[in-house]
Parts: structure tokens; sequence; C-alpha cells
């Protein structure tokens, strides 16, 4: 039996892959349904129909809101709610029933939560509350081509507008600001994931998109709201230049009581960070965080950008802030230790920084003052998940680690997972700072594993049947193994796979490289020739890098790979793989010369010579030093012109550096400085390990040719800027000896010294991580290629 309560509408075009999830979702409520079809050529109508609803035929008109509007005045029941077929619920259902009879009658609009999923991993979802929900036959009806509002009354089918309407376009700004900021919320969340990557790669949508907005322009030129819209779909299109130019003509036109303003402001911002524009960035968020002080989002992009400036202790404060935002929030999830060791760290930020950012600050009131004032206006945010906690945590806990306060930043990393256990990001810092602190790896994947049990034991004593002593999730545990792995920990990574992490999935392809990465080579062969069906092991439908782990393997065995593996390479790889695989069997002798023209052909040298820059890489990567060096070798021997010039040098020096081992690739980017012409990045690199050797002078030379080969270089002009600091406070510090007390000097060095920690600050030079840090420990003098005497 139908409910007359609430009726569900939609349109749909080929919906036949999403629609009966959709539907099923609304099954126990038994809903009045009434689906739009606008031409589908699948099995849309029979699904529909099979679940009873009533199906509509219409032509597509490229217009939302004119087929929308074809079922509403057929509603049988007091609400409707308005759907796609790529949404479904996921809570609230049984408590909206029970909520709808109670809304007073003056209320004929509420909101709803939809969660978009923008992408497949925690935090990848983005949470906003539209009105879906109003009350039938009260003159509702959507307005708009693309991205229709609700309004009441407007333009009729024809086009014209009703007497006494006020224009369309004010709904944008006026009546649906007034929906968005007063229009209660009830208790229905649905999910959303029409926008997932896969989808949008595809092109369709956002091209269809694209081409309705540009008609809505047309007919109302300069319209901010399609504006907006307009950039939101250059962004899925990855046309950020594009996107950019669309933000800053609606950021102009936008009124400022406009509902969808504050996510302008939030997408703008991060289009500016993106192209890496951040001073741009910095004056639009510096204003715009005033207007908009309890939202979490802004707070956590301006971070990002007062990072990427280099103020660290300001960024900092941006975090903590964000964490603020939470609706309801007031410490009580936080220990008491907690509260006073993060209290501590924003306090030291806010003091180091001596620079508040807000209006209220520099007027004079604490933080703390500023953040118990009430909001002058409830607003419902569009918002990123997880920016007022644990992403937030996470930003902190990175800064806090980069400044040397170690516990903070694990402390912090935890509270992140306390938020979401299956944020990837927290794990891996965890990881990553225990491993710094100087943890044993057994200690790490002992801490790792307790807050996973921690966890678990919480999540089993909701459920009665449950023992909570046991891990519940069992699949969620491959974020611990990832995480070991990520901070170079692969032998306790593939222990706990055999151990309280047996039942867990991991791609193969993994597997084998955490094998390759542990110098488990013989076992690597020994689980391809197991465990991989014969279609991987010919390297069939693998990507690029799994491709080379899998020759790895064979080559450090001893071994070739097979002739079908060469053959299921892509064309223009071919015969490089095969002259490789001659090169590195040690029973076979390769001739230089070929019989038929008396050299090796072009295209297959150049084949060999790219796809070695790879190999080294890769073996690089997986710690496979004394094959890369053969390789090197061997690859030198047949291309002895690359050698000469220093580009088989500078290729494998790169992966070294990358890789953290510095001292290898110093040596390497030496030898080929003699040898012949060195690259931008080539130069950077030697001059960031002089640099790091306290050579100032030296290094700053280098960051300059550097910059004569690439201008462009963001990290060797950071790097020279640097250079002329240090040396220029090396000459203050120098007059002080001999002039302790002149205070013109002392006020030079401490503006200098504040100024040079801002541009070290400046993400600049090369990030090292845990498994790069091992490798800077590790022996690397057997990777000298010359004569240290000759």
């Amino acid at each position: 039996m139908q409910n007359r309560l609430l009726g569900i509408h939609m349109i749909v075009q080929n919906e036949e892959h999403q629609l009966a999830r959709c539907l099923d979702s609304f099954k126990p409520i038994g809903s009045e349904c009434f689906i739009t079809d606008t031409g589908s050529t699948d099995r849309t109508p029979e699904i529909a129909r099979h679940y009873g609803a009533t199906v509509l035929h219409a032509r597509w008109e490229d217009d939302f809101a004119h087929a929308r509007n074809i079922s509403l005045p057929l509603a049988g029941t007091e609400w409707i709610l308005c759907l796609d077929a790529d949404e479904y619920v996921i809570q609230g259902l049984e408590e909206l029933l029970d909520y709808l009879p109670k809304v007073h009658k003056s209320v004929s609009r509420l909101r709803i939560t939809i969660e978009n999923q923008i992408g497949e991993g925690a935090g990848e979802s983005v949470v906003f509350q539209p009105v879906r929900l109003f009350r039938a036959h009260q003159g509702y009806r959507y307005a708009g081509r693309i991205h229709e509002q609700l309004v009441r009354g407007g333009a009729k089918d024809d086009g014209k507008q009703e007497e006494g309407d006020p224009d369309i376009n004010d709904f944008f700004t006026r009546e649906e600001g007034w929906i968005a900021e007063h229009e209660p919320l009830a208790p229905l969340r649905l999910v959303h994931d029409g926008y997932l990557p896969s989808t949008i790669a595809q092109g369709h949508k956002p091209l269809r998109n694209l081409k309705l907005l540009q008609r809505e322009l047309a007919d109302h030129p300069g319209q901010p709201f399609h504006l907006y819209n307009v950039g939101v779909t250059y962004c899925q299109l990855g046309h950020i230049k594009q996107a950019a130019e669309a933000f800053t003509e609606s950021f102009l036109h936008t009124p400022l009581h406009a509902p969808y303003r504050s996510t302008l402001v939030r997408d703008y911002a991060k289009v500016l960070l993106a192209m890496g524009r951040y001073d741009e960035a910095h004056g639009l968020l510096a204003g715009e965080i005033q207007r908009y002080a309890e939202y979490a989002d802004l707070h956590l992009i301006y971070g990002e950008i007062l990072e990427q400036q280099g103020l660290e202790e300001r960024a900092y404060k941006s975090y903590a802030r964000a964490t603020d935002c939470r609706e309801g929030f007031d410490g009580a999830d936080l220990k008491g230790e907690s509260k006073a060791e993060i209290r501590g760290i924003h306090q030291q930020a806010i003091e180091q920084t001596g620079k508040p950012d807000s209006v209220e600050l520099r007027e004079g009131k604490s933080f703390d003052e500023v953040q118990q004032e009430p909001a002058q206006m409830e607003r419902h945010y569009v918002t990123d998940v997880g920016c007022d906690s644990y992403k937030a945590y996470t930003s902190m806990g990175r800064l806090a680690q980069k400044r040397g306060f170690l516990q903070e930043s694990a402390h912090l990393y935890s509270l992140a997972l306390s938020s979401e256990i299956t944020y990837a990001p927290a794990w891996t810092g965890l990881a990553d700072v225990l491993q710094q602190c100087g943890e044993t790896d057994e200690s790490i994947a002992e801490t790792l594993l307790a807050h996973w049990k921690e966890h678990s034991k919480k999540e089993g004593s909701k459920k009665e049947d449950s023992d909570p002593s046991v891990i519940t999730y069992e699949d969620d545990l491959a974020l611990v193994v990832y995480a070991l792995a990520s901070s170079g920990a692969y032998g306790q990574a593939l222990n706990l796979l055999h151990g309280d992490a047996r039942n867990t999935r991991i791609e193969h392809e993994d597997y084998l490289y955490w094998m390759l990465c542990a110098n488990r080579v013989s076992d690597a062969l020994q689980y391809v020739q197991n465990q991989w069906s014969e279609e991987h092991r010919a390297g069939v439908n693998l990507q690029p890098e799994q491709r080379l782990d899998l020759a790895l393997t064979y080559w450090a065995n001893e071994l070739s790979v097979s002739e079908s593996f060469m053959a299921a390479a892509e064309p223009q790889e071919r015969e490089g793989w095969r002259l490789l695989n001659d090169l590195l069997d040690t029973g076979k002798r390769v001739h230089v010369e070929d019989d038929r023209d008396g050299k090796i052909v072009h295209q297959t040298l150049q084949a060999a010579t790219e796809l070695s820059k790879n190999i080294w890489i890769r073996a690089v990567q997986t710690g496979q030093l004394a094959f890369a060096r053969m390789l090197y070798e061997k690859v030198a021997a047949i291309n002895p012109e690359h050698h000469e010039n220093g580009v088989h040098s500078r290729w494998l020096a790169a992966a070294l550096y990358r890789q953290g081992y510095t001292m290898a690739a110093a040596e390497l980017l030496i030898q080929s400085m003699s040898q012949g012409d060195m690259d931008a990045d080539s130069l950077f690199y030697l001059g960031e390990a002089v640099y790091a050797k306290g050579h100032y002078d030296q290094a700053l030379i280098l960051f300059q040719q550097a910059l004569e080969k690439d201008s462009e270089q963001r990290q060797a002009s950071a790097g020279a800027a640097v250079c002329y600091m240090q040396l220029a406070l090396g000459v203050i510090r120098q007059e002080r000896t001999r002039s302790p007390a002149d205070k013109v000097l002392m006020a030079q060095q401490t503006v200098l010294e504040q100024q040079l920690r801002t541009a070290e600050g400046i993400p600049w030079r090369t990030v090292f991580c845990a498994r790069e840090r091992r490798n800077q420990l590790a022996d690397q003098a057997h990777f000298i290629m010359h004569d240290r005497e000759g």
C-alpha cells in the first residue's frame, strides 16, 4: 500500500545500472513514484515499472527544469522528494516518515543531506544540504536548463513570465538564499556517486553540462550563478585556467547574500592554489574567512596556501581553527591532556607569528574570545568531509613533524585516526613520524595495530554478539599494512600478512613490489610462479610499473623474461625489451653491430635507452641498486654517445636522489658535470646537496645555473633566495662579533632571521619521508662509478 505522505519524482535517461539501487533504497516505505523518461534506449522504463513507478515519456529539450516540472502536477502525496537515479538512501528514511507529519504548516520546503562521492577513499566526498523536499500543489516548480532551482511561480512552459512574478534570476540570489539559510533540515541522508572520477573521465556529463550552461549564459549574459557552474564544469574537465576565469567573473558579480557564494569562494581558492597563484589566493581568503568564520574548508585551504608561502605558524593556526568549526564541537571528544597539548602547540604558533590574521584579533581580542562569539547567521556550507576533523589534524601533524615536534605530531595523527580510522594519510603520517622518532619497525607495527584494535573494540561493543577483542574489519587492516610499507618497514608489512592480517586482501602487484623492496627476490619469484595467473606472468593487462616489477623479479633472479612477456609489451617498446633482455642474459653476448647495416637499428637502441630510464628508476625505488648499476654499465657500453655526454648519469642520479641516496647521486652528478651539459633538475639536486652541507655560496651558483636552464623552476628560485639570506646573515653575524652592542645590526639580524624562517618554510626542498631517510643512512659507497683518485 502506497503512503500518501511522501512521493518520489525523478527524471531519467539510460539509467539501467543505477535505477534499481535507488528505488530499492526507498522500497520499505512504499512511496508513490513518478519517473519521467527523456528517451532511454536501455531497460530503464522496464526497471521503473517493475518497482511500481508511473513512467512518463517526454522528449529531451535540453532543459532539466522542464523535465522535472512534468510530474509535479500529478503528485498524489502531501510531500514531493526530487531525486536523481545515481542517488540512494543511507540513513533516516523511517525517521523522515515520523518527522514530516510534525512539520508546521507554515513550512513548505525542507533541506536534506547529500554526500557527493568524488573518490573511493575516506574523506573523498562533499556534503551539502539542498532543498529537495517540498509540499505538493503549493505553486512550486523548477527554473533553469541546468542546476535547476526550486521557485514558487515563475515562467510557464511557454517561457513567458507569470504576471506579478519576480525575475527568475532573482531566485538564484534572493529566494534560494532564504531557502538555503533558513529551511529546516529533514533527517534524510543520501549518497550521490554520479561524479566519481571514473564517470567524469568519460566526459559525457561535464560536456553536456557545459553546453547547457553556455545556452543559459547566452540567454542571461553574465549571470554569476551560471558562471560559477561553468567554472565547476571546467574543473571536472581538467581545464583549470578556464575555471579560474569563470570563477573570477562570477566572484566579481555575485551578491554577498547569494547562497552559493561561500562555495564559490572555496572553489575559487582551490583553483588559485592549484595554479600556484598563492598571493591571489591569500588575498581572497584573508578577507572572506572573516565573512565565513565557521567554514572549515576555507580555514583548511587557507592553511595550505600559507604553507606554500612559508608561513608555517600561521598555517598551523588556520588548521587548528578548522577543527573548531565542527558542528556542536566543544572539545568534549578530546581528553583533558589532549586539549592541553593541542592548545600548547597552537599557542606557540600564535606567539611565534606575532601576526594575527583576523580583524577581531587585531582589535585585541583573544583567540578564545573570537571563537566563542556566536555566528550572526546560521549557515549550511557545502563541505569536504573531514575538513573540520581528521584532515585538519593530519595537516597539523605534518607541520608539527616538519618543525621537529615529533611527539605532538604523533598525537595529532592519532587524533585524526580517532575521528576517521580509515583515513590513509593519517596512518601513513603516524608510521612516518614513529620511524623518525627512532622506533623500531616492530614497535611501529605494534603501535599501529594497537590503534586499530582499540577502534575495533569500540566497533565491537556496538554489536550485541561481537567479541570486542577481535579485529572486526579485516579488510581495513590493509591500511596498517600499507602504512608500514609506506614507512619502509616492508619486512614487518609482509610478516603482518602472515599473522594478524593474514586474511587481508592485498593486490598481488603491491605484494610483489614489497618483496622486491625487502630484497626477498627469490620469494618474489616463487610468489609470481605460484600466485599469478599465466596471463599476468606474461605481463598482460599490467600497468607499466607492474610490468617493470615483474621483469625485475626475473632479472634479479638471473632469469630472462619470456617471449610472451615481450610480445605483450607496447609495440614501440617491444624491441627495446628484447635488447635489454639479451643484455642481461649472462649466457648471451650482444654484438653492438648488426650484420645488415653495421649498426644497431636506431629505433631499437632508442627504445632500449628510454626503457632503461624507467627500469633504473624502478630498480632504485625497490632498492635493487646492484642491478641498477649492472644495467647502467651494460647500456653505457652499447650507447657510448649518451654515456660520454652524461645523459645516463643524470638519469640515474635523479632517481637515486629522489629516493634518498643523496651521496651516491651527488657523486654521479659531479661526474656528469665533467662529461657534459647539466640540465636544470640535476643542477638543483646538486645545489640542494651542497646547501645541506652549509656551502651556501657554492649552492647559490648551482641554483643560479639551474635558473639559467629553466627560469620557471620555483624550487631553484627559492633556493637561491635562501642562499642570499644565509650569506647576508653570515656577514651580519660576523660584524656583530666586532660590534656586539650595535642596535642596528641586532635589528637587521632579527628581521633577516624571521625572513629566513619564512623562506625556509616554503616547500622548495626535496621532501624525504621514512623510506628516503632510511636510504640516506644506507651504505652507498658501492655506487661511486668513477676513480676517486684518478
